[in-house]
């Protein structure tokens, strides 16, 4: 059985191979998409997913980690009174307007960070480190945001709405969805670059005791501060990738062109396959004629339909796992996890089991007496 199927497979190379890359295709497609998908909406929660804090505090109404509102600072002392609660600390997350050195000018969104702890500061260094910022004026950009910049170099003096600022440290790949460049500095100096109100901030970051229970911790900082809205990291980060998903149509985009691709590559599939069937009416009324059951047809075209799955989905995966490898770079990440790969293989089993046994149903109606009469 097996060898019947694998010959009725390898007798026409040309529909086998418009089968196998239609597969191939599909499967790339899914995880390619997705993954740019996934690491584009991944950009909304850059701040949260790469800070050490696990509780985010903020304006009541808060629906992203990049627009928050200010809130009285002195609230905090509520916060650091809460049972739980290792340590708790300002963060400011706000827009501002960088004066190049070529007198140009570009919005920013500035990030400041208590100097004591550096909690929700810079995490990935192309030149430099965190604690340049403990400098006076210091502030640092990003590398991939050159080019908006004019070009920066460590050492450059840069105004933050009319108040000096020198450029100590670069950052790499820390790139957000807004597409504004990060400028990161110490709490204070934000302030100025900002031009907030003194005794007031964007955030709260909280770090909880070990082993404390961050949602009951949520809970009783949310009864001793009812006018704020607290967030655990995860929650922050789910709530700032909806945002744009709800609010620019990503979501709606990537899945329609993703499937439009993937009927495209069941049409080919599914054709390929179908005709697979078709041209070989004869040999399976021969195996009819000689008392094959319905059951045994069903199995051959299942295995038919497994062997191009198998093998179009390990060519698929490799180039995937290529594509990721080579492919993705901070201004377009493309992130593939494990459950994304698993479902594209499955997508890929799925239509072609159902390409092949779509011509079980010709089949089963033939008469196995047109092998006797040599038709």
């Amino acid at each position: 059985m097996i060898r019947f199927a694998l010959k009725t497979l390898l007798v026409d190379r040309g529909k086998l191979l418009i089968a196998f890359l239609g597969v191939v295709f599909s499967l790339v497609l899914v995880n390619v998409q997705g993954g740019l998908f996934l690491g584009m909406i991944s950009k909304a929660s850059l701040l949260v997913d790469n800070c050490a804090a696990e509780i985010w505090i903020g304006h009541r109404g808060l629906e992203n980690a990049d627009l928050p509102l200010e809130i009285p600072q002195i609230w905090l002392n509520r916060v650091r009174s809460v049972p739980g609660v290792e340590r708790a600390e300002p963060y400011i997350v706000s827009h501002s307007q960088m004066t190049l050195p070529n007198g140009e000018y570009e919005g920013v969104w500035v990030i400041g960070c208590d100097p004591a702890s550096m909690l929700g500061g810079p995490w990935s260094f192309a030149e430099g480190d965190a604690q340049q910022l403990l400098r006076p004026d210091a502030v640092t950009v990003d590398e991939l945001d050159d080019w908006k910049l004019a070009y920066p170099k460590i050492g450059d003096v840069v105004e933050l709405n009319g108040n000096r600022a020198r450029i100590v440290a670069q950052t790499y790949g820390i790139l957000g969805f807004l597409t504004t460049p990060y400028v990161f500095t110490t709490l204070e100096n934000g302030r100025r670059y900002t031009r907030m109100r003194e005794g007031y901030c964007s955030f709260f970051l909280v770090e909880a005791e070990s082993g404390e229970d961050l949602y009951a911790l949520s809970e009783r900082i949310r009864q001793r501060v009812p006018e704020l809205d607290v967030y655990t990291a995860e929650q922050l980060s789910r709530k700032s990738r909806m945002y744009w998903i709800a609010r620019t149509g990503l979501g709606h985009s990537f899945g329609g062109a993703t499937i439009l691709g993937l009927s495209v590559g069941l049409v080919m599939v599914a054709q390929s396959l179908y005709a697979f069937g078709l041209d070989h009416l004869d040999d399976f009324a021969a195996l009819k004629a000689i008392g094959a059951e319905d059951r045994l047809i069903y199995r051959i075209l299942v295995m038919q339909g497994l062997g191009i799955a198998v093998c179009a989905s390990l060519v698929g995966t490799l180039i995937t796992l290529a594509i990721e490898q080579f492919l993705s770079t901070p201004l377009a990440p493309i992130e593939i996890p494990f459950w994304l790969r698993c479902a594209g293989v499955g997508l890929a089993i799925a239509i072609c089991l159902v390409s092949s046994t779509l011509p079980y149903l010709r089949i089963r109606r033939v008469d196995p007496a047109v092998v006797l009469q040599g038709r």
